[in-house]
């Protein structure tokens, strides 16, 4: 352990919060006179618990808290901590870290915290008991306490030695000892005292108490009897009037009944007609509104067919729009690109007719103007037809080009959608398959999951059957185990009782408890005897006192016995000696007259089993006593015996010789010595009875709970099983709904492809017509064709032949004419294409618009639709469901009222039954009243004497009541009456005076036997105390006396010394005395040392007692303040070398002490009256050095 940080607040001159954190070794605190050192100490101590103000330089306690300075409040209250690293577990704490707090208010109030938990001083105390740290221990020994050592007394000074033997809790624990044994003492005087007096007065109650009861006795039969007969009569006028009140009540009950009925009749009759009326409103309600349903849900219906036809419609429009608008703006891309080619195409054209028109004319100026205008007129007309033919050949062939390309596109798009509907017919078929199976598999395993399912909550089912089980069975055994329990403290606490003779007198105690001492004693009456538990109660009072009767073997033994009684004050007891007591028996002609007389039991003396040795003494205690069964038993035999002997019954009653009769009970009776006996003997047997049953329950218990174990981790197993069951469930599930949407999706796509493929076809067949009908104007063109080129032809002959020598100009002039002629045809081929194309995209791009336009139209009119045949469908399935539960209704409205019809036919009747019934009932009602009224009387009267007289109810007096017949209970308290009357004045209060006397008697007498040993104890206990503290406290002075020595030597370089007891026989009181030799001295007694070697070999023997009982700490205040230097270094090092042990905290002004610490804190008072810390490691600068 440790001392790691002391937290002041508001301490003496500690205003401010500070803490010092202390390290390992050697921590030196330093600082100018007055700068409040020492207060760190005080604190230090106060903490621990200091209660002496004075010790802490103060008159007063609140003398510790911060008074103020010139520029400081006073504080209202001081606090300081201390805390200790306490993971070895030095202190007896829990903690790793122990944090002790004690905080004062200027008011005086206080408190003190262990780990900020409020505590008690006495538990600051406890925490550091015998630790060898505390407020007055060597932990902290300041300059006052080494002058202690060497100035004290030997006496006092063995003080020290005690510390470290730690025998303060034994010295306190002899002092607590010996102020009990004073006071116990004290009252076992003043107890004696009382007994003696209350000896002196019971003889005298005995007496009045005997006649009193006899008084009592008697009065109690006459007032018994009495109350009897007054129970009779009441029970006899009670039992009549209970019968005229059971008739009345029943008359009333009637009467009562009889007018609610009517009451309720009436008001059921007017509720039913009342009720038809509504049932008749109702059912016209009903009616038309099922007319009203009725129409709506048919012109619903209705709505519902043509919204369904009108989607459909819309549907399928969409789908080919969809298809078309697709379609037309692919067509639209292809025309943009060939209408570009063919510009481009026609601008070149252009360019090369121009120049070819230009040769042409160049020709024609050679020719001969009239011909050649009339042959090329006719030419020129021919060319013109010619090149409006070939334009027509020219469009019909691209017409063919067209026709051929898109018969040769639409022959691909088909071949691609039979590709396409093959395999999404392939890709639905491959997802059907795939949706069968993961169908399968969800099936199988839905199967599995309720399978899991019902056997989890089967096993849960068994398992909180056997949790049920087990629990029952587990009461069931703490229920059994409780009853052997308490059997057990029974048994535990009679045998206590029996171990410390309770019950028995105080001179009978005495003497079980030191039979020891008296070789002839058997034992007492009690212990000898063993009785049947059926007849323990009768052997009990047969016997009374005498059961603590002491057997002894001869008289001498009873003398011994006596006089030690009488010596002691002990009390007084009855012995029966073997030689002198001799038994008597009633004789067989006795026994025989009354053996045979009913509830006849048996002679005392032979119902019990003792010892044959002891024979004469139980024939003397038992031998004319006889045991009957009951009272009349015992007055029949008392009867026939003539009065000559004592009877007992099982249940204690006593039929005395001289014909008197004992009996009764007490309310808080205790058993008997012998009932204790049985009892004790009977819960031995019970509790080894019990014990069996407990160990087979324990076993059925054990067996549940594995059983019960086994089911949990069978269930845990279970829950593991049926979550995976619901996670593959549900994977499942989610894969099936994927594969749902994905056959969906198959499905569009195959539709889809199935109607392209369709369109195709269509476009086909649409193909050939256009085919045949392109081919058979090309051959119209080209028969055209062919006869304007003979025509043509021909005029050029005739243009040829004007002139042999333009022969060749002619055949140039042809050439060039028949090119031009041709490339004006293509040319005009060409802008007719591209009018077309235009045209075309024109025509594509406008489809665009209206078919986007219809397509928005159709996606809005299938969503209104949607909506209206949703809203529709659900207000017809409304107007169903209204339909047939408005028709229902109406088949209950009608049932109720046929219903109601004959309940009123019913009502009707019954309440004419029910008005005669009560005119009956109301005449007898008004006869029995007037014979209720006579018996209320006679019972007043009884009851008011049975109250007034024996201040009794009648429900008391039940309990007491008598068997004889009315006439024998008047006779007899006649008899009573004058009995009493004869007896006079009695003493009642002597009975329980008496009772009060014996019981204080009997209480003193326990209480004089506890005191004799408990004192005997607390000497025994201090006479412990003491040999423990004599033990001790040698074995810590040798230790010590050796360390002593040998740190002597070390501390001056030489010499010896050795510690002296002066009364070595008495270690308990004896004084030490320290011898010392300094190097170059005489050896002495150390208080003839010089000052510096007092101290010196006071610091020494310091030393020794933490070499012998180490503490983790030590603080040292000014400890060597007498040294001079060389003993001041010597002090130093040898706190060095403990400092690897123990942890110093030193205040010094020396410089050697400084020198050698590992840490340390400067106080100052930089502001007055206020203490400040500063602090720095000594090891860090020499490291730095």
């Amino acid at each position: 352990m440790k001392l790691k940080a002391l937290e002041i607040s508001g301490f003496k001159s500690f205003a401010d919060k500070t803490k010092i954190e202390f390290m390992p070794g050697m921590t030196g605190i330093v600082g100018p006179n007055g700068s409040g050192k020492s207060n760190i100490i005080e604190a230090i101590r106060w903490v621990l618990g200091e209660q002496s103000a004075r010790d802490l330089r103060g008159t007063k306690m609140t003398d510790v808290i911060f008074a103020g300075a010139a520029n400081r409040k006073p504080l209202n209250r001081a606090e300081v901590s201390i805390t200790f690293d306490n993971s070895d577990h030095y202190l007896k704490s829990d903690y790793a870290e122990v944090r002790v707090t004690r905080r004062l208010f200027r008011n005086g109030e206080s408190e003190y915290r262990i780990n900020g938990n409020q505590c008690r001083l006495r538990d600051v105390v406890s925490l550091f008991m015998d630790t060898g740290l505390g407020r007055e221990s060597f932990s902290i020994i300041s300059q006052g306490r080494v002058e202690a050592v060497f100035n004290s007394k030997p006496e006092d000074r063995r003080t020290i030695i005690e510390e470290v033997a730690g025998v303060y809790k034994y010295k306190q624990n002899k002092d607590k000892a010996e102020k009990e044994l004073g006071t116990t003492r004290e009252y076992l005087n003043r107890v004696n005292d009382i007994i003696a007096e209350l000896e002196s007065q019971m003889e005298p109650l005995a007496e009045q108490s005997a006649m009193a009861k006899d008084y009592l006795d008697q009065k109690h039969r006459f007032d018994e009897l009495d109350k009897s007969r007054l129970v009779i009569e009441i029970q006899d006028n009670r039992r009549a009037k209970h019968e005229v009140d059971q008739k009345m009540t029943q008359a009333k009950t009637l009467v009562s009944d009889y007018e609610q009925q009517v009451k309720d009749q009436t008001q059921a009759v007017a509720q039913m007609k009342q009720h038809q009326t509504e049932l008749l409103n109702k059912k016209d309600a009903l009616q038309n509104k099922q007319l009203t349903l009725t129409q709506q849900v048919e012109r619903l219906t209705g709505q519902r067919t043509n919204a369904s036809t009108k989607t459909a419609f819309q549907k399928q429009q969409l789908e080919e729009v969809n298809h078309a608008l697709s379609e037309a703006k692919s067509n639209a891309q292809k025309l943009i690109a060939d209408n570009d080619t063919l510009k481009a195409a026609i601008v070149t054209q252009q360019q090369a007719i121009e120049q070819a028109s230009s040769v042409v004319a160049g020709l024609r100026d050679g020719q001969n103007k009239q011909q050649q205008a009339t042959l090329e007129s006719k030419i020129s007309q021919l060319q013109d037809a010619y090149i409006e033919q070939m334009q027509s050949l020219t469009t019909l062939h691209n017409e063919l080009h067209y026709l051929e390309r898109e018969h040769e596109q639409g022959g691909q798009a088909r071949a691609h959608l039979s590709d396409e509907a093959v395999k999404a017919r392939a890709e639905l078929d491959q997802l059907t398959a795939q949706r069968d199976k993961l169908t399968a598999q969800l099936n199988i395993s839905k199967s599995n999951q309720d399978k899991v399912h019902a056997s989890f909550k089967d096993a849960g089912d068994k398992y909180h059957a056997l949790t049920e089980a087990f629990e029952k069975a587990q009461k069931n055994w703490y229920n059994a185990l409780g009853v052997q329990q308490r059997a057990k403290a029974r048994a535990d606490s009679l045998a206590a009782l029996n171990d410390e003779h309770a019950g028995f007198y105080q001179g009978v105690k005495a003497i079980l408890k030191q039979r020891n001492k008296f070789n002839g004693l058997v034992g007492s009456v009690a212990d000898l005897i063993t009785v049947p538990k059926d007849l323990a109660k009768a052997i009990e009072t047969a016997l009374g006192a005498q059961l603590q009767q002491l057997v002894v073997r001869d008289e001498q033994t009873a003398r011994d016995a006596v006089h030690y009684l009488t010596q002691q004050r002990a009390g007084r007891a009855t012995f029966l000696p073997l030689t002198t007591i001799h038994g008597r028996r009633l004789s067989s002609a006795q026994l025989s007259a009354v053996s045979s007389t009913k509830g006849y039991v048996g002679l005392a003396a032979e119902l019990v089993t003792f010892d044959q040795s002891l024979k004469p003494v139980i024939d003397h205690l038992l031998g004319t006593t006889v045991v009957a069964t009951d009272l009349d038993a015992a007055i029949a035999i008392a009867n026939i015996a003539g009065h000559r002997f004592r009877i007992v019954t099982q249940d204690g009653q006593v039929m005395n010789a001289s014909g008197s009769i004992t009996g009764g009970a007490n309310r808080n009776a205790q058993a008997g010595l012998l009932s204790q006996r049985a009892e004790r003997d009977e819960l031995a047997a019970a509790i080894a009875e019990m014990q069996a049953k407990l160990d087979q329950q324990e076993e059925h218990v054990a067996d549940l709970q594995s059983q019960v174990d086994a089911m949990a981790s069978a269930g845990t197993n279970l829950r593991s099983q049926m979550n995976d069951a619901d996670a593959q469930v549900q994977q499942q599930s989610g894969q099936l709904e994927l594969l749902s949407d994905k056959i969906k999706e198959a499905k569009r796509k195959l539709s889809a492809s199935q109607f392209e493929r369709d369109q195709q076809v269509q476009d086909a067949a649409d193909y050939e017509s256009q085919l045949a009908e392109n081919n058979s104007k090309t051959v119209t063109v080209e028969q055209r064709l062919a006869t304007i080129k003979a025509q043509r032809e021909q005029a050029q002959q005739d243009l040829t032949s004007l002139t042999a020598d333009d022969e060749t100009k002619a055949s140039q002039l042809q050439e060039k004419m028949t090119w031009l002629a041709t490339a004006k045809a293509q040319l005009a081929a060409k802008q007719a294409d591209y009018r077309r194309g235009v045209q075309s995209l024109k025509d594509l791009t406008d489809r665009q618009q209206s078919l986007s336009e219809r397509l928005k139209s159709l996606q809005t009119s299938q969503s209104v639709s949607g909506m209206s045949m949703s809203e529709v469908a659900t207000q017809l399935t409304k107007s169903q469901v209204e339909v047939k539960q408005v028709v229902k209704q109406l088949e209950q409205t009608n049932a109720a009222l046929t219903e109601l019809s004959d309940q009123l036919t019913t009502g009707d009747a019954e309440l004419t039954r029910i008005q005669g019934l009560q005119r009956a009932s109301l005449s007898e009602m008004n006869d029995l009243s007037a014979r209720q009224s006579r018996l209320a009387t006679l019972l007043d009267n009884d009851l008011n004497t049975l109250s007034e007289t024996y201040q009794l109810s009648f429900e008391d007096a039940q309990s007491g009541l008598s068997e004889l017949d009315p006439n024998d209970i008047r006779k007899q308290l006649k008899l009573l009456k004058r009995g009493l009357d004869e007896i006079g004045d009695v003493n009642i209060g002597a009975i329980d005076e008496y009772q009060r006397v014996s019981e204080r008697y009997d209480f003193l007498a326990r209480q004089q036997s506890d005191l004799l040993t408990s004192q005997q104890q607390l000497q025994e206990t201090m006479t412990e105390m003491d040999g423990e503290v004599q033990t001790r406290f040698k074995q810590a002075f040798d230790d010590v006396a050796k360390a002593f020595s040998k740190i002597f030597v070390q501390m001056f370089g030489g010499g010896k010394a050795q510690l002296v007891l002066t009364d070595p026989e008495h270690l308990l009181t004896t004084g030490i005395d320290i011898m010392a030799q300094p190097p170059g001295k005489k050896f002495q007694r150390m208080s003839l040392l010089s000052g510096g070697e007092r101290a010196l070999t006071a610091i020494t023997l310091l030393f020794a007692i933490l070499d012998v009982r180490p503490v983790p700490f030590a603080i040292l205040d000014e400890t060597e303040a007498a040294l001079d230097e060389a003993n001041v270094t010597r002090f130093a090092r040898y706190l060095r070398d403990f400092a690897g042990d123990t942890q110093f905290i030193v205040i010094t002004h020396r410089k050697g002490t400084m020198v050698n610490a590992n840490v340390l804190y400067g106080v100052t008072m930089q502001e007055s009256g206020v203490s400040k810390m500063v602090s720095v490691s000594l090891d860090d600068v020499e490291a730095v050095s």
